[in-house]
């Protein structure tokens, strides 16, 4: 029996024949081949017609040429192609005895459905359209179709929502509207009746906001304000009858940036060719970097491009990814989610947890070791913002304060595929821009990859600042007139906007400068909308009406009121959608500053306190992602016992997504506010659960022989001392490490016996294995091999697969590994070489098995030790060939350049090769790295001089391995035969 074709044309192409998906043809003018014979299956199109509709800009013999190569790969790539594909020296056609079902198809019959069956017929075709016809091809013919059949979507939308507001299911309802004005945003109707369904829920905060993002979307699009029926019903909801609606809300006027507008529009010109940018335009604050990309992105929609746009704020208020999270919200990137696999949503998930109910299907994401991780949400992410196949123009304003983990994400996808039709436009204050911060990496990497454009935005001049006046007062001014106000704004586009709305003229007392006519601006506003101002900015950030409603101490009329108010006069605007139901935030910075000013101490730390309690109420769900910002305002109100659980609580989301140094950053503040406290036993407990969760960023962050770490690790000993309690196995193994990289190896070897017996107390394998790894490795640096051995073998034994993940994560290794190639050298040393060759082997082979890089690295280094000692110059090659590659961590760095340097002398480059090792030693020659480093060049450096020939050499560094001690004791009896033999003349043994 022939097997049934299902084929997907709305959104992606996909293609399966008797439920076995084919794979992805590769090729965009093949599924447009294929759509086309689809929609027009059962007709045979002639080959002239098809090579024309195919390739319209090409010669017709071209043409036809290349769809003649395109059918005969379509023939190579579809399973049985002649089973559904009729095709004739003259035609082309999908037969019309192939069974198949076709989602387009389904669509149109199921909207054409009739009788009691309809609203289910409409719901099951609403679902079926998951994006337009043939998302990312841009071939001609596809255009009408794809607006008939995007049409007829949008109509289904319109009539589900008008049925369920009919029948009181107002949640679908709202659904369905919000769906509807994403594809069409200028449906006046449809945002009015968003207003109605809102209202009718008892929300009608959400309910004023549609009606200001119809009046913004209509200013902006079309220069028109909202019907006398809309504003009839917003006059109902704000409760206001005598007062007018509010005029339209222009902005402020875009004048003298023709020149960047270009600069701008050329960028895009570039990606809409496919080609990845990142553009940053940057200038002092007020200068109208975001209002010169405001009018970008306007420009960019109505040119077809899907739009995202994200705003960063200092780090103390965010978890890693924020701007990240914000763009994958939005309704730009929101729709393509359904269309990922099930994988990808799960590492979205970690950002957008929102996922996990909305998609009940997807499975939680799982803690998984740092690489991993990243490799895996940044493969997610990228899948998103590529969906489309269409331009995307992602916004992220005032980049300064971006975080490291966002920075290293956008590096990702500006190069991850270079022909994306993707642009990023990121805004910038240079004063506020340091050199140490992240964005600088970003920066230096677009620059090299030569995807990067820059725009500094300067001041107007005076002919311009007078355009700007005249524009916003819509009346002549004087040239005296003109002169006072750009003396006095010094052609600041922010300051001259704001002295004019808060009603300058030349004969006014109100001087320009900036604070002086936000200080007017906010006198002008009623009472209960000044307090609401005060509010919004202790939260510091955008914010949804939700939180502002939960923090305010007023009822439901004042803040609605309020804020209405406030958006009415231009304080505030609306920002993003969401799951919150979209978000509010200051039209300019400077703004929220001052009017935070207004707010006096005492209020602000009520203000803080009410605005924590406000966060966890509306995040009781998940209040990790909101985890820092609790935390702050816990801090500001002056809660220290609370405000440090959040910071902990914070730190723990943040090293969810292994952004170590924030997580550093969130601990340090906590343990600088417990600092403050009188001394007590309950604060010194505190302060140790503090220190002890501090431990695994800084080595994040850092290493284990940092100041940071020790400090640390010193004042966690003491109050445990102090409080009579045994250390935290975390604490134990963190000072033993530490006591390695010193080599301390006596003490290191207690605070192993110290762990081993916490975890024989816990029954903790896991920390048995690392108690063994960590008491082995101090013996086999003593060169007590006896000890070692029978340490690495219990690692081994006691080792769980199921446990790999939960190593890697807690202490960035896999000892499994780790103790099998230690064993190796080991077994080498105490004499018995097949069972060491048969160690080392284990260890590479279970090091590919897991796939963790840096343990696979270590086992590498110490295999190709091993291959030395043991003279295998062919197993050493090797390992060293596949070290110089993969060994570029800071702990293994030197070790891969002394190998390749030694692998050099074998091939008769004596001088460079020995080059690069002396110089590997005198790196490791301080100690401070992984314990035996410098003992380990010192054994290189004198096989090279061997390997060279050079006596005089190779007796001197066997007389520094002797004399070195230490870790070096390991390979004292291969010097001292060193030694015998070149004194005896015969070589070295």
């Amino acid at each position: 029996m022939q097997p049934i074709a299902r084929i997907r044309v709305l959104g992606r192409f996909d293609l399966s024949l008797g439920g076995v998906r084919v794979p992805p043809l590769e090729s965009a003018r093949a599924e447009s081949l294929l759509a086309f014979l689809l929609l027009h299956r059962g007709t045979a199109t002639p080959r002239q017609h098809l090579a024309f509709v195919l390739w319209p800009d090409s010669t017709e013999a071209q043409a036809r040429t290349n769809l003649r190569h395109l059918l005969h790969t379509l023939r190579h790539r579809l399973p049985d192609a002649d089973r559904y594909l009729e095709v004739t020296s003259r035609t082309v056609g999908w037969r019309a005895d192939a069974p198949c079902w076709l989602d387009v198809s389904a669509f149109e019959d199921l909207l054409d459905a009739r009788g009691d069956g309809r609203p289910e017929a409409v719901r099951d075709a609403v679902a079926l359209y998951t994006g337009d016809l043939l998302e990312g091809c841009y071939d001609d013919w596809l255009h009408d179709e794809r607006e008939r059949l995007r049409q007829r979507q949008l109509g289904a939308l319109g009539e589900l929502a008008t049925a369920c507001e009919a029948r009181g299911d107002l949640d679908d309802a709202v659904g369905h509207a919000e769906r509807l004005l994403r594809g069409d945003p200028l449906r006046e109707e449809t945002h009015r009746q968003l207003m109605r369904c809102h209202e009718a829920r008892g929300d009608r905060a959400r309910a004023v906001r549609a009606y200001h993002v119809c009046c913004s979307t209509l200013e902006r699009e079309l220069g028109v304000r909202p019907s006398a029926e809309t504003d009839a019903v917003y006059r109902r909801l704000v409760r206001h009858p005598l007062e007018p609606a509010p005029a339209a809300r222009a902005g402020p006027p875009l004048v003298g940036r023709a020149h960047e507008q270009a600069q701008l529009a050329a960028a895009w010109r570039s990606t809409d060719a496919g080609q990845v940018r990142l553009v940053l335009v940057s200038g002092e604050a007020g200068v109208g970097k975001s209002r010169l990309v405001e009018e970008f992105r306007a420009w960019c929609r109505r040119r077809g491009a899907a739009v995202a746009d994200a705003r960063c704020y200092p780090a103390e208020g965010s978890l890693a990814y924020a701007p990240v999270v914000t763009w994958l919200r939005s309704a730009a990137l929101r729709t393509r989610l359904p269309r990922l696999d099930t994988g990808r949503l799960t590492e979205l998930a970690r950002l957008v947890p929102e996922l996990l109910v909305e998609v009940p299907d997807v499975p939680p994401p799982a803690p998984l070791p740092e690489g991993d991780q990243r490799r895996r949400l940044f493969d997610a992410v990228a899948a998103v913002v590529l969906a489309g196949g269409g331009p995307l123009l992602l916004v992220v304003d005032d980049l300064q304060h971006v975080d490291r983990e966002t920075c290293r994400l956008l590096h990702y996808l500006l190069r991850v595929q270079p022909d994306a039709r993707l642009l990023v436009v990121a805004t910038a204050r240079r004063e506020d821009v340091e050199a140490d911060q992240p964005v600088h990496e970003l920066l230096a990497g677009a620059r090299a990859r030569e995807c990067l454009a820059e725009i500094a935005l300067g001041r107007l001049g005076r002919d311009e600042t007078a355009v700007l006046a005249e524009r916003a007062l819509g009346a002549r001014l004087s040239r005296s007139d003109v002169q006072h106000l750009y003396d006095e704004t010094e052609g600041n586009p922010l300051f001259v906007v704001e002295a004019l709305r808060a009603g300058w003229t030349p004969d006014s007392s109100l001087s320009p400068r900036v604070q002086s006519v936000i200080d007017a601006r906010l006198a002008q506003l009623s009472v209960p909308a000044r307090d609401l101002a005060g509010l919004a900015a202790a939260i510091g950030r955008e914010f949804s009406a939700d939180v502002l409603a939960a923090a305010a101490d007023a009822d439901e009329d004042t803040v609605v009121g309020g804020l209405d108010e406030l958006w009415r006069r231009q304080i505030v605007r609306e920002r993003s959608e969401g799951a919150a139901g979209g978000t509010y935030d200051f039209s300019h910075d400077k703004i929220r500053q001052v009017a935070y000013l207004h707010v006096s101490p005492a209020r602000r730390r009520r203000l803080h306190a009410r605005i924590a309690a406000a966060l966890e109420r509306t995040h009781l769900s998940d209040p990790g992602p909101v985890s820092v910002q609790i935390a702050v305002h816990l801090d500001r109100s002056g809660a220290v016992a609370p405000a440090v659980e959040w910071y902990c609580r914070a730190a723990r989301a943040a090293q969810l997504l292994h952004a170590g140094a924030q997580a550093v950053r969130l601990l340090d503040r906590g343990l600088e506010l417990l600092l403050d406290l009188p001394g007590s036993p309950d604060r010194d407990a505190r302060e140790l659960d503090v220190r002890t969760a501090l431990l695994a960023p800084l080595v994040s962050v850092g290493t284990y022989a940092s100041s940071a770490m020790s400090e640390n690790q010193h004042r966690a000993l003491t109050l445990a001392r102090v409080l009579g309690v045994e250390p935290a196995p975390p604490l134990l193994r963190s000072l033993a490490v530490s006591a390695l990289t010193r080599s301390e190896f006596a003490q290191a070897e207690d605070f192993g016996r110290r762990l081993r017996r916490a975890a024989d107390r816990d029954g903790d394998d896991v920390l048995v294995v690392e108690a063994a790894y960590v008491t082995g490795i101090a013996a086999f640096w003593q060169a007590d091999l006896e000890t070692a051995r029978p340490q690495f073998e219990l690692a081994v034994e006691r080792y769980r697969a199921r446990d790999h993940t939960t190593h890697v994560i807690r202490y960035a290794h896999d000892p499994k590994v780790v103790c099998l190639s230690r064993l190796a050298n080991t077994l080498w040393f105490l004499g018995l070489p097949d069972d060491a060759r048969t160690a080392r082997a284990a260890a590479l082979d279970w090091a590919t098995a897991v796939g963790h890089r840096f343990s696979r690295t270590i086992a590498l280094t110490f295999g190709a030790l091993l291959a030395l000692d043991m003279g295998d110059e062919r197993e050493l090659r090797e390992h060293v060939a596949e070290l110089s590659v993969v060994g570029h961590e800071a702990v293994t760095r030197h070790v891969a350049t002394a190998f390749t340097g030694y692998v050099a002398v074998l091939d008769g480059d004596t001088d460079d090769g020995r080059a690069a090792i002396r110089a590997a030693v005198e790196h490791t020659r301080g100690g401070g790295g992984a314990p035996g480093q410098h003992a380990i060049m010192l054994r290189l450096l004198l096989a090279a001089h061997l390997a060279a020939r050079d006596t005089v050499a190779a007796l001197d560094v066997a007389d520094r391995l002797l004399a070195t001690g230490g870790t070096a004791r390991l390979w004292a009896p291969h010097a001292r035969r060193v030694r015998t033999d070149l004194a005896r003349g015969t070589g070295p043994a």
